[in-house]
């Protein structure tokens, strides 16, 4: 979107000329008339071009529409996509639009975004829902004991805890995959030193395995199965819970 830097003198200018309700006159409508340059928008088709994203807060492509047709109450609209054009578009909300659905495309920030459905509460985990805010990680450990610490949502698909006896656990819900990753900082400082990291999925073998998944209550629990660099600090289990 070009940058205008006179705008705001322009709608400041056609305020004073134009109708206002401050004057005490009417406005008329002039069908005609273009959009205001401060809230740019159009209709779009979604499509798919071999990528579309299965989740909302991902970007989609989408065909600009134009409608046409007779002006009369009860009568059809005729819809004109130009399949030559695709424009990025941020999806926000509760669901992703399939290929084909129609979206208003809004400017905002930079960005051509669409919201679908209002905010989303859950983010897509493993076949379970997994809510849209901070969790609660629950250890054992034969040293130190039970401990727990929150895990910090970063309002997409991630969650992370601080540094924990030199370790950082984060849950990642992408894809609909679930993912747990511990990376402990034995040299140098957590968490800018190079880790070691042991995670559920990944080469040659996982190294947390989930042993529980419950969906209602959201409930997550990994063992370090294949993970010496955790299960010799006495770590047995991890819960991840809301």
């Amino acid at each position: 979107m070009p940058k205008d830097p006179l705008r705001l003198l322009r709608l400041r200018w056609d305020d004073l000329l134009g109708p206002n309700p401050r004057h005490g006159r009417i406005p008329r409508l002039d069908p005609d008339a273009p959009p205001s340059p401060g809230a740019p928008g159009f209709i779009g088709r979604v499509r798919d071009e071999g990528a579309i994203p299965p989740a909302g807060e991902r970007v989609f492509l989408a065909s600009p529409v134009r409608f046409d047709g007779i002006d009369a109450e009860g009568s059809g609209a005729d819809l004109s996509t130009d399949e030559s054009r695709s424009i990025p578009v941020v999806v926000v909300g509760s669901r992703a639009p399939k290929a084909g659905d129609l979206i208003i495309v809004h400017a905002s920030g930079g960005r051509w975004v669409s919201e679908i459905g209002g905010p989303p509460k859950t983010v897509a985990c493993g076949g379970c829902e997994a809510p849209r805010q901070n969790l609660t990680l629950t250890w054992t450990n034969g040293i130190q004991g039970v401990q727990s610490s929150p895990m910090t949502f970063n309002g997409l698909d991630e969650w992370k805890t601080g540094c924990i006896n030199q370790i950082v656990f984060r849950l990642s819900c992408r894809a609909d995959a679930t993912t747990f990753s511990a990376d402990q900082y034995a040299d140098g400082s957590c968490p800018t030193g190079q880790p070691t990291t042991c995670s559920s999925s990944g080469s040659p073998s996982p190294g947390m395995t989930l042993t529980i998944q419950s969906c209602d209550p959201f409930l997550l629990q990994f063992a370090p199965t294949s993970c010496p660099a955790i299960s010799s600090l006495g770590y047995t289990r991890f819960t991840i819970t809301r």
